[in-house]
């Protein structure tokens, strides 16, 4: 149990509930019984996102002796030590795609179009994916993808329709990997970073047949008001960039199963809280929406519960949105939620916590996410220096001057956020 004000102290536990909670989404457990199909014919390994090393690695050994491939991950995030001959690793940038990204695409795509049908393309899929593998389709250039990126990146807009729209732009996401690699079978594991764990959505499912059309890209992008080139408008308008739909002949031989989901990760953040003496209260785990009027949300569902008498543990997952006002903040969606959080506790004795991304990086920033006890307000130079924080988008400087950030570099997985708040008679 938890019982000290000693903000070192605070953190310690509550980083040590962070990493336990991480514990099944790591490939290294995630993947441990994994299957895919044998085939006559050769196997090409695609492993692409934040996880591309930790999952290949997690299953390299069980991998055919001829199986070759590519790995493509986030600039920073390969695992140390991890350089097989038979597979080229690619470190690409990540939220904006790059021309990094773009050549590894490439040269996977060409990989592919040279299987047959003995064949296996398998492909393990984790967060980030989206951006770390760009292909544009025909009519499309990098730099259009690039500006298009940031405006879905800065308008608040959820992953879900970030990936509608960043299907309609590609050459490889929306099943368009698997229609290309055909005949050759297509195998996707994947770690999952979408609420409700859609396997379509998740890296914005390359080897998935799509459901969703032009027209509902072209409404998102009305939505978010977001500039549209007048020739990308017009193939999304003549349904000239649909995506293979399930009835396609070239989406029957694809098959794709999750090996971990944020819920793993928040069922092992309850446990663990139940051993420390706490209640569980999960309130789900693929909570969206705005990150501030979370964070409010979340503090006053504490505040009563602790009026109550009760000592629980508040965990949620999911992926919070923040809409970016200056371009310049230093900030992610977990520093902000937190920080509205501390923010409506306004110093409530017996209330600490954290919320943290699982891949170890919160926005664009170094840390996973940061820490929350009673005084960390004081430490900020006040409440109203806070707001002001907040306001200007600016919550990673807040919690770097209480000395409340979460650090940890690279987890090795990707399911999302995890959100903990700890409520406790002082």
């Amino acid at each position: 149990m938890h019982k000290t004000a000693n903000p070192d102290s605070i953190k310690a536990f509550l980083k040590d509930l962070y990493l336990t909670a991480l514990q099944p989404a790591l490939p290294e457990n995630a993947m441990r019984n994994v299957q895919w199909p044998e085939v006559p014919g050769r196997t090409y390994l695609l492993s692409v996102g934040k996880a591309a090393t930790q999952m290949a690695a997690a299953i390299h050994a069980r991998l055919p002796e001829d199986a070759e491939g590519l790995i493509v991950t986030r600039q920073g995030y390969a695992q140390p030590g991890f350089a097989p001959d038979n597979l080229r690793i690619v470190e690409a940038s990540h939220p904006v795609p790059d021309a990094t990204g773009l050549q590894a695409a490439q040269t996977v795509l060409a990989a592919v179009e040279a299987l047959g049908k003995d064949d296996l393309l398998l492909v393990l899929m984790s967060g980030g994916a989206s951006a770390l593998l760009p292909a544009p389709a025909d009519g499309i250039s990098l730099a259009e993808k690039q500006a298009i990126t940031r405006s879905l990146l800065h308008c608040g807009a959820p992953i879900s329709e970030m990936n509608i729209v960043r299907k309609h732009l590609s050459a490889i996401k929306g099943g368009r990997l698997a229609a290309r690699a055909w005949p050759a079978a297509t195998h996707m594991i994947a770690i999952s970073d979408i609420p409700g764990d859609d396997i379509a959505l998740i890296g914005s499912g390359p080897t998935v047949a799509d459901s969703s059309t032009c027209a509902e890209s072209l409404a998102i992008i009305e939505k978010y008001e977001i500039s549209l080139p007048p020739a990308i408008r017009t193939l999304l308008k003549t349904g000239t960039l649909e995506t293979p739909k399930f009835d396609n002949p070239k989406m029957q031989r694809t098959n794709a199963r999750l090996c971990a989901r944020p819920a793993d990760m928040c069922a092992a953040a309850a446990d663990a809280a139940q051993i420390l003496g706490y209640e569980p209260l999960l309130l789900g785990d693929a909570l969206e929406g705005d990150a501030l009027a979370l964070g409010q949300a979340h503090a006053l569902q504490a505040r009563k519960l602790k009026a109550e008498g009760r000592k629980v543990a508040l965990i949620s997952g999911g992926e919070a949105t923040v809409t970016i006002r200056n371009r310049d903040g230093r900030g992610g969606r977990c520093t902000a939620y937190l920080l509205a959080c501390a923010l409506a506790l306004e110093g409530e004795a017996g209330i600490s916590g954290f919320a943290a991304d699982s891949d170890g990086i919160d926005g664009s920033e170094d840390n996973a996410g940061a820490f929350l006890w009673p005084g960390i307000l004081d430490l900020m130079a006040g409440a109203k220096q806070a707001r002001h924080l907040l306001a200007c988008d600016n919550s990673y400087l807040a919690f770097k001057d209480a000395d409340a950030l979460l650090m940890t570099g690279p987890s090795g997985t990707n399911v999302n956020d995890l959100r903990v708040l700890l409520v406790e008679q002082p």
